[in-house]
């Protein structure tokens, strides 16, 4: 292959590479990290960069005469049929139009100018909104919730810890649910009465209230929208089982996303 089509492949795989790491981090810290976030940015600029110029230069010199084979990437549309990758992939198919080239001369003259811009079109608009998903999936209403807690006035004394993963539990549902949390705060009572009349304030209903059997927690359930939250807030207990006495309270708040 030509070092045109070498560098094509390789800006593709490396950027492929680097949104994988980005999500696989995000997940695992529950936090954004900046790394591999700027090297796939960097990745998918240099794969629209080669591409267009590639084009160019076939336009201009003719060559590269193998710049046909890009078109294999458009296997990639093939993703769209999976619901876990989601239709963004489908756009991927626009790389198809690359096979054109592998035709005559003349046919590519005629072609040319049709397939430039519904090839330029289709694959710089589908890679720029699939890098908009990865940077935004993360980013939902339980983003905003949790932003917006950090920055209310009436929530300054408590000391919100970075975003986490939470699997957690509805009891009207039966499977886990998947959502972000404030993990192991530290609040005293009276902070325990701010958080549950923020989210009276904020337009939340309470679903349901319990007491943990095992911490003696209670745990309230909250929700609006499509935004559902767990509020469990409990007592410290010293080795020897006895409540703590003193005014702190171990504190989690769990939120999800939810379709129904």
């Amino acid at each position: 292959m030509s070092k045109e089509i070498n560098s094509i492949y390789f800006t593709f795989l490396f950027s492929v590479f680097s949104i994988i790491t980005h999500n696989y981090l995000y997940f695992k810290l529950g936090k954004e990290e900046g790394v591999f976030f700027i090297l796939a940015f960097l990745a998918l600029i240099a794969f629209v960069f080669a591409i267009i110029s590639s084009l160019t230069k076939l336009v201009s010199e003719k060559k590269p005469e193998d710049l046909w084979k890009v078109g294999f990437l458009g296997l990639t549309g093939f993703l769209g049929f999976l619901p876990q990758a989601g239709s963004v992939f489908f756009g991927g198919f626009g790389f198809l139009l690359f096979f054109f080239l592998r035709f005559g001369y003349s046919t590519r003259i005629t072609l040319k100018n049709i397939f430039i811009t519904i090839a330029l079109i289709t694959t710089v608009g589908s890679l720029s909104y699939a890098f908009l998903q990865t940077i935004i999936v993360n980013r939902d209403n339980v983003y905003e919730l949790f932003k917006f807690m950090r920055e209310e006035e009436t929530l300054k004394g408590i000391t919100f810890p970075e975003t986490e993963r939470k699997t957690f539990y509805w009891p009207s549902k039966t499977d886990p649910i998947e959502g972000k949390a404030f993990k192991e705060m530290t609040i005293t009572t009276d902070q325990y009465d701010t958080l549950r009349n923020f989210f009276d304030a904020a337009g939340f209903e309470m679903d349901f209230f319990d007491i943990e059997s095992t911490t003696n927690a209670g745990v309230s359930g909250y929700k609006k929208d499509n935004v559902w939250c767990v509020l469990k807030a409990g007592l410290y207990y010293d080795e020897n089982g006895d409540p703590i006495q003193e005014d702190k309270m171990r504190c989690n708040i769990y939120c999800a996303e939810m379709d129904d």
